[in-house]
């Protein structure tokens, strides 16, 4: 669903979904506390541009409303 973000209320929605699959897919998320989702989300931040370098792209200066949820994704399961 991330793909298809484009609009801040494209990511709300995709925000509620991603609470609500915490709360079915629990097992499914490593990150399932606050805490160690942000400091997941923050370390993949700062890992970043190795994963923008596999994709061939370069990491932009400002992220999209794509790229968020795409974080949030990766925040996760990050460790």
């Amino acid at each position: 669903m991330a793909e298809r973000i484009e609009t801040r209320e494209d990511l709300a929605e995709f925000l509620k979904v991603a609470a609500s699959d915490l709360e079915i897919n629990r097992q499914a998320w490593e990150n399932d506390s606050l805490g160690s989702f942000l400091s997941a989300w923050s370390a993949w931040v700062l890992d970043c541009p190795g994963w923008f370098a596999a994709r061939s792209e370069i990491v932009p200066e400002v992220p999209t409303w794509q790229l968020i949820g795409q974080m949030v994704l990766a925040a996760r399961v990050y460790e």
